[in-house]
């Protein structure tokens, strides 16, 4: 076990790095200014390594990389505007980083080279093994089980991949939970599901307990945007849990990239998505339901044998399905959220990746009011180009209207005057200004300057 200072400006991401540090067994803790890290490096306080963003909001990170090296710590630079071979050679030679990343980096990666500095052994890259099909049976719908890729098995395993075949039968309608009947929720259910062997013959291996979900925090310091950007810019998998009250979702990525999502609401369900959409008859609800259920299918299989839909309609009606439950958490203000750093090792028919950029553009588009857009964008705010995006503007699927705003936001124009330049409506307008800040593409121009925003030729 290593103790790990995070010093990282991007709440969320820090979030997820002390989340998946504390997963692999770690003491992690997370400092959002240099101000906080150079605190934190008091003399009865040992840290094994660190992880410096070289942007930092009050002082160069390279002086906290200074710091570190004068109390004995190893240390890793990250940045996603310092990139090249010029400024990861200043980090390490001159600055003294044991290994500079760029942003996005592969957050595996990085927690093996902070492991490697702290003297601990990286862990084998595999997850341990899962009685999944326990977990998901009882948890999610059948057409939730939607699957980027196939994973390899571990080494030294069984050659044949890991197949689910999900229950039928309805998830729970949402009920106030209680200290002695939660809702049936993975994160609840894991030390079950753990201690279950597939073969009782041998006794399972000790296992260490996975980490409370309470290393995430409250959606009122955040937004489930801003989550999604995480995962992204470290190219992570896992699982985010999303609650607000008795609701719950559940978002699962690969390689920051959105694989599936559940929901315990009756509505999201994927032969009710599709009444929504028109495409199934309510009369035949039930009859599909019956069908899936005798056969052991999904929802969607059901359909295509039944000749209601085909394999690419099924298919696109699964990725609207996932951004209509993830969508419908952008309003969310209170509630909270967890993560997991669990990889998904399952397959299934049906392979879908969904682009968080794009589903966040459309996901205000299409959920967020005029009216709480308004509220969201005064006309008197000036937005600018953020230095360190998640995004390449290149990943974005922008309308020439939309790239001819962001264009326009330099932090010389209002809101006000934005609305004035373009032809998109007031609504597509300031839709488009918040899914950019929510991206964190575009952000707020302060009134005062600030070292985080003055061009400089150094560290």
């Amino acid at each position: 076990m290593a103790r790990l200072l995070i010093v990282e400006d991007n709440h969320e991401l820090a979030s997820l790095i002390v989340a998946m540090a504390q997963s692999r067994g770690h003491e992690a803790q997370a400092a959002s200014t240099g101000e906080a890290a150079l605190e934190a490096l008091a003399p009865n306080i040992r840290w094994d390594a660190a992880l410096v963003d070289l942007l930092l909001p009050d002082i160069r990170g390279s002086e906290v990389l200074a710091a570190l090296r004068a109390h004995g710590i190893p240390a890793l630079a990250v940045s996603g505007v310092y990139k090249g071979d010029r400024f990861a050679q200043e980090a390490v030679q001159v600055h003294g980083a044991r290994a500079f990343f760029e942003k996005p980096f592969d957050l595996i990666t990085v927690m093996e080279a902070l492991e490697q500095a702290g003297g601990v052994s990286p862990q084998p890259r595999a997850p341990p093994p899962i009685a999944e099909s326990v977990l998901l049976d009882e948890l999610l719908d059948a057409e939730d089980l939607i699957v980027l890729e196939e994973f390899p098995p571990e080494s030294g395993g069984s050659s044949e991949p890991l197949q689910v075949v999900p229950s039928t039968d309805p998830l729970p309608e949402p009920s106030e939970p209680d200290a002695e009947h939660a809702l049936p929720l993975p994160f609840g259910m894991r030390e079950k599901v753990w201690s279950e062997s597939s073969t009782p013959a041998e006794p399972p291996a000790p296992r260490r307990a996975l980490p409370t979900w309470s290393l995430g925090g409250e959606l009122k310091e955040t937004s489930v945007p801003r989550l999604l950007n995480a995962y992204y810019e470290a190219r992570h998998h896992g699982e985010l849990k999303l609650q607000q009250g008795a609701v719950l979702k559940v978002v699962y990525f690969e390689s920051g990239n959105i694989v599936y999502a559940a929901s315990n609401l009756a509505a999201e369900r994927f032969g009710r998505f599709c009444a929504r959409r028109g495409v199934l008859p309510e009369a035949l609800l039930a009859e599909v339901a019956a069908s899936a259920k005798e056969h052991g299918l999904r929802t969607g299989e059901a359909m295509i044998r039944m000749g209601l839909i085909d394999a690419a309609q099924r298919k696109q009606l699964l990725v609207e399905q996932v951004n209509d439950i993830v969508a419908s958490t952008f309003s969310w203000k209170e509630g909270g959220f967890g993560f997991s750093a669990m990889r998904p090792r399952r397959t299934d028919l049906v392979k879908l990746s969904v682009f968080p950029g794009d589903l966040v553009l459309e996901g205000v588009a299409k959920t967020e009011t005029l009216v709480a857009l308004r509220q969201q964008m005064p006309r008197s705010r000036r937005l600018f180009p953020t230095a360190d995006a998640p995004y390449g503007l290149h990943e974005l699927k922008l309308e020439g209207p939309q790239a001819l705003v962001l264009a326009y936001a330099d932090g010389s124009k209002t809101v006000e005057d934005l609305l004035a330049l373009t032809d998109l409506s007031e609504r597509q307008t300031l839709a488009t200004l918040r899914a950019l800040e929510l991206l964190g593409i575009l952000e707020e121009r302060p009134d005062t300057p600030s070292r985080r925003h003055r061009i400089s030729f150094g560290l």
